[in-house]
């Protein structure tokens, strides 16, 4: 857009300037000048759009997510005190740090019966999530590294709200799971349901890993 306070007049005849014997206009020069400044500056402004696209795409923000076409790779059993199944969720897998990162965040849904499951190296007691970039509530479920259910949280997003700002939802943790909202409650998923997992990659069975009895003496 035009700055209307540098517009360059209509050229008179006193415009003009002798060089060399070449009558040339000022105006046409003014005229040159700007062409070349407004090229100038368009070309820098691609430039710089490019290279901060370069730059943000080595950003965990714009991680492409990890729930996408692909089918999900994993299954998480959730099991009673008795070894009865309560519900089963098929899950996608988050075990890098830009996909932990990443999370559900940028989605617009999670199907039925589907998770995000977020896999660490080891056990922590200060694992926490926060609701970036979410549109959408949901159950966030923290397994111990014995495949037990510490807690389970329900997550809502905060649109507008500083990344410094959100809220945190802590829990004690190796994996946590993120499901569909209110589906936790609904299948009896509370602090001391027992876990499963199984798939390519990762595969966990609490019950394995309950040392036998000892017989009495």
């Amino acid at each position: 857009m035009a700055d209307k306070s540098h517009s360059v007049s209509t050229a008179g005849p006193s415009d003009r300037e002798d060089l060399g014997g070449t009558s040339v206009s000022v105006s046409a020069r003014r005229t040159t000048v700007v062409a070349v400044l407004i090229v100038g500056t368009t070309v820098f402004a691609v430039a710089g759009a490019a290279v901060l696209s370069d730059a943000g795409a080595s950003s965990p923000e714009i991680e492409s997510s990890v729930i996408n076409e692909d089918s999900p790779s994993h299954r998480v059993f959730f099991e009673n005190q008795r070894g009865q199944t309560l519900w089963v969720y098929d899950v996608w897998v988050a075990d890098t740090g830009p996909e932990r990162y990443q999370g559900l965040s940028g989605t617009e849904s999670l199907p039925a019966d589907t998770g995000l499951l977020f896999v660490y190296d080891q056990e922590a007691a200060d694992r926490a999530i926060v609701m970036r970039e979410m549109h959408y509530p949901i159950d966030v479920v923290f397994i111990d590294g014995s495949g037990t259910v510490t807690t389970v949280r329900s997550a809502t997003p905060e649109p507008g709200v500083p990344d410094d700002e959100l809220t945190h939802y802590p829990g004690r943790a190796r994996w946590i799971l993120e499901v569909p909202h209110g589906t936790a409650e609904r299948h009896a998923i509370v602090s001391g349901t027992s876990v499963r997992i199984t798939g390519p990659a990762y595969a966990f069975d609490s019950q394995r890993e309950i040392p036998p009895e000892r017989d009495s003496i």
